[in-house]
C-alpha cells in the first residue's frame, strides 16, 4: 500500500507531467476520456465530502473574524491577480483570458490542507476554509467568471451555475450524506484509498483536456512557456499576498500560513474543466499549468516551512489524516 501510495500519489507532479505529454502526443488515443473530464472531477470531490467531518470544521466557526478574513483574502487577491494576468498577459487571446479569469475564480483545493498540515498551519481553519469556498463556490465562481470574463468572451452565468451544481455541490451533498448513513467508521477502513482513486481520475481528466486541447496547442505552441512564467508568478504572487495580509491583519503564524495555502493552492482541475467545457480546450490550459505548478510550488514551500515550526503553543495545528484526496491539484 506504501508502495503504491507512493508511486501515485506522492509523485503526482512527474505523473501530471507524463500526462501532458502523452495527451499532446497521442490526442487520437485520450480523447475518448474527454467527454468524461467533468465525472473525473465529481468523482473526486465526493472522495473529498467523504472524508468531511464535524469535528474537523466545527471549531473553526466559533472564531468567525479568522474564518471571514481568509475567506475575503481569498476571493479578492486570487481574481484580482487572474484579471491582471488576463490584461497584461492574454489580452490578445481571448480564450486563454477567459480561462485565467475563471480558474482564478475557483474554490481552494483539498490538497491546500496537506499543504498547511506539513508547514505547521492551523488545519482546523484550512479544512473550514475549504468546505466554505465549495459550498459557495455556484454562485461565486460564475459571478466572477461572468463579471469579468464576457469583455473576452461570451459567459452564461446559468450554465455555469449548473454546471457548479452537478460538478462541485452535488457531489459534496452525496458524499456527506453518504458518509452520515454508512458510518465513519466503515467509511474509515476503506479511506486509505480514496487519495489514490483520487489521483487516477485526476490523471485520466489532465489525458482528455489536454488530448481535447492538443490541436489548438499545436497552432499556439510559443504560448505554452509564457502560460508556464505566467502561472507561476500568479501562484508565487497569491501565496505572498495572501501570508503578508493575514499578518497584516495582526493574524497568528499557523493561521497565516494556513490561509496562505488556502488562497494559493485552488481547483485547477476544476477550473480547467469548466473552462474547456465554455471556453474551448484551448482555454484549459492555464488552469492545467496551474494544477501541475501548484503542487511543485506548494510543496517545496510546504517543506521549508515544515523545518520552521510556528512558535506559539495555542495556535499548534492538530493532526490531519494524510489519506484526505488531492482535490484539482490540486
Amino acid at each position: 500500500m506504501e508502495t503504491a501510495r507512493f508511486l501515485i500519489n506522492k509523485m503526482m507532479p512527474f505523473w501530471l507531467v507524463v500526462c501532458g505529454i502523452a495527451g499532446y502526443a497521442a490526442p487520437h488515443v485520450f480523447i475518448r476520456l474527454a467527454p468524461y473530464t467533468i465525472y473525473d472531477l465529481a468523482g473526486v470531490i465526493l472522495l473529498m465530502s467523504l472524508t468531511l467531518t464535524p469535528a474537523e470544521i466545527g471549531p473553526v466557526f466559533t472564531r468567525p473574524k479568522t474564518l471571514i478574513a481568509g475567506f475575503l483574502i481569498k476571493w479578492i487577491t486570487v481574481p484580482l491577480a487572474a484579471i491582471v494576468a488576463a490584461r497584461l498577459v492574454y489580452a490578445g487571446q481571448p480564450q486563454l483570458a477567459a480561462g485565467t479569469i475563471l480558474d482564478g475564480a475557483t474554490p481552494a483545493g483539498v490538497t491546500s490542507n496537506l499543504f498547511t498540515f506539513l508547514a505547521h498551519g492551523a488545519v482546523p481553519l484550512a479544512i473550514g476554509l475549504t468546505f466554505v469556498h465549495t459550498l459557495l463556490s455556484p454562485i461565486l465562481t460564475p459571478a466572477v467568471t461572468a463579471l469579468f470574463a464576457h469583455k473576452y468572451v461570451h459567459v452564461s452565468f446559468m450554465a455555469l451555475f449548473h454546471q457548479m451544481l452537478v460538478i462541485v455541490l452535488l457531489p459534496l451533498a452525496l458524499g456527506v450524506g453518504a458518509r452520515t448513513i454508512i458510518g465513519a467508521r466503515r467509511i474509515a477502513r476503506v479511506q486509505p484509498v480514496f487519495p489514490m482513486l483520487s489521483a487516477l481520475l485526476l490523471y485520466c481528466l489532465a489525458l482528455g483536456l489536454v488530448a481535447a486541447a492538443a490541436p489548438a496547442i499545436a497552432k499556439n505552441l510559443e504560448w505554452v512557456p509564457i502560460i508556464a512564467v505566467t502561472t507561476s508568478v500568479i501562484c508565487v504572487v497569491n501565496l505572498g499576498l495572501a501570508y503578508g495580509l493575514a499578518r497584516g491583519l495582526k493574524l497568528g503564524e499557523a493561521e497565516a500560513r494556513a490561509i496562505m495555502f488556502d488562497v494559493g493552492i485552488y481547483n485547477s482541475g476544476l477550473g480547467a474543466v469548466l473552462a474547456s467545457v465554455n471556453f474551448g480546450a484551448f482555454a484549459a490550459l492555464p488552469a492545467l499549468m496551474n494544477a501541475l505548478l501548484n503542487m511543485i510550488i506548494g510543496s517545496m514551500l510546504a517543506s521549508y516551512l515544515g523545518s520552521r515550526p510556528v512558535p506559539e503553543p495555542s495556535l499548534q495545528p492538530v493532526r490531519l489524516d494524510q489519506s484526505a484526496p488531492p482535490l484539482g491539484a490540486e
